[in-house]
């Protein structure tokens, strides 16, 4: 299974949400990283999204630190996305509370002086990849090996973020160089190799599978000015599709899922679209029946999994399995879907409730993720094939915060 960001980059909302909302609500992959922005906090979609503020958000600068996903009220708590008649039954009307899974959620350390941290992905072996913040604010990215938190570095500058790690142990993100510009990046043996800028001004690697790495770099600071780029080896190619498109994951067999038409908020009609590639052939996946629709993960058996507006106008989550798209059920009024493993298990978040949740498969109807402790809010990023999540629990005490967890 592999997902990016991603930027998320809440994975995506098509919208402004996604610029704040959290990691699982993939913004758009491809904004300024974590230097210029909270790691999980992109900058804002096209289409505003009901989640309300997730990942990289609006036009990081490299000069900026990065700052945490979520951004909860801190007086705001998560509250259920049904509301249950006092006889204990469902108002007329009020979809039916949503089940909690039966899952297990521990809280992983951060560095000696981190105040939050986010866990991006989490491999087969169990290696925990993602990014701490530091006391002066900067944030590194770091992996979490049997619990224990190692540093991974940056190119001599402040910042670094960990976005993906693969089966075979190689990392892939971003790092700042001394001269405060932000390249795309792999760690291999725990050494940090610099992928470039890509013949961009910044870039970042979101994904990484088999013998490629995938991401994004900016020829301009702006939506449109976004490319997404293949690597296999040292060989780099730019993939041939409209402007504004974002790689945001990457499978064994070289399929490539993300987004194009990404435009700034000043320029609508907005219409991006998600897409697969592989081998030079491009394809998009459509809509459920709206104007837009993003892409956020892909499994090995090449279903992708996203978010998109529907004909009325909902914003709803999404499951393609090769050949078409379908709405996955559920009773949040602004769900997000952001990865999918090999056995069909969805992971995403509850935009209404800002609660991390799973589908258990394409069928079944969505479950909410247990919080730690005095948790408010939580996030769910990338899933592995062992079903094992990794994501973010934030708190507001003693000042608001994340803190990495992996839900069992």
């Amino acid at each position: 299974m592999r997902t990016r960001a991603a930027l998320t980059t809440l994975a995506v909302v098509l919208g402004t949400a996604l610029a704040g909302a959290s990691p699982a609500v993939a913004g758009r992959p491809g904004d300024r990283p974590p230097e210029t922005t909270r790691p999980t906090r992109p900058k804002p979609t096209p289409v505003p999204s009901p989640t309300a503020s997730p990942r990289p958000t609006a036009s990081p600068t490299p000069t900026v630190r990065p700052t945490p996903t979520v951004s909860p009220s801190p007086t705001a708590r998560p509250t259920p996305t049904a509301s249950p008649s006092p006889s204990g039954t469902p108002a007329p009307g009020t979809p039916a509370p949503m089940p909690t899974a039966k899952r297990t959620v521990d809280v992983l350390p951060g560095l000696d002086d981190s105040r939050s941290t986010t866990a991006y992905d989490v491999n087969s072996a169990g290696v925990v990849v993602g990014s701490a913040e530091l006391a002066n604010g900067d944030w590194r990215a770091v992996r979490w090996v049997d619990g224990r938190i190692e540093d991974l570095g940056t190119l001599g500058g402040h910042t670094s973020q960990a976005q993906a790690i693969d089966e075979r142990g190689r990392i892939v993100g971003t790092a700042e160089a001394a001269d405060g510009s932000s390249h795309a990046v792999a760690w291999v043996d725990g050494k940090i190799q610099d992928l470039g800028l890509t013949g961009g001004i910044f870039s970042i690697a979101f994904d990484t599978a088999g013998d490629r790495i995938v991401g994004v770099y900016h020829v301009t600071d702006s939506f449109t000015g976004r490319r997404a780029f293949v690597r296999t080896g040292n060989t780099e190619v730019t993939i041939d599709a409209p402007p504004g498109a974002s790689a945001a994951a990457v499978n064994e067999a070289g399929t490539v899922t993300g987004t194009y038409g990404f435009k700034e908020w000043t320029d609508p009609p907005f219409v991006n679209q998600a897409f697969v590639w592989r081998d030079g052939v491009l394809r998009s996946l459509g809509t459920l029946g709206g104007p837009t629709s993003v892409a956020n993960g892909i499994n090995d058996l090449g279903q992708v999994v996203g978010t998109s507006w529907t004909a009325d106008g909902q914003f709803a989550a999404f499951f393609w399995d090769g050949a078409t798209m379908r709405r996955l059920a559920t009773s949040s009024a602004s769900p997000t879907a952001q990865s999918v493993n090999d056995s069909g298990l969805v992971i995403g978040t509850d935009g209404t409730g800002s609660r991390a949740m799973i589908w258990p498969s394409p069928t079944a109807g969505s479950q909410l993720l247990p919080l730690p402790d005095q948790a408010v809010s939580s996030v769910a990023i990338n899933v592995n094939d062992a079903g094992v999540i990794a994501g973010q629990a934030n708190f507001v005490s003693p000042s608001w915060h994340s803190r990495a967890v992996v839900w069992r």
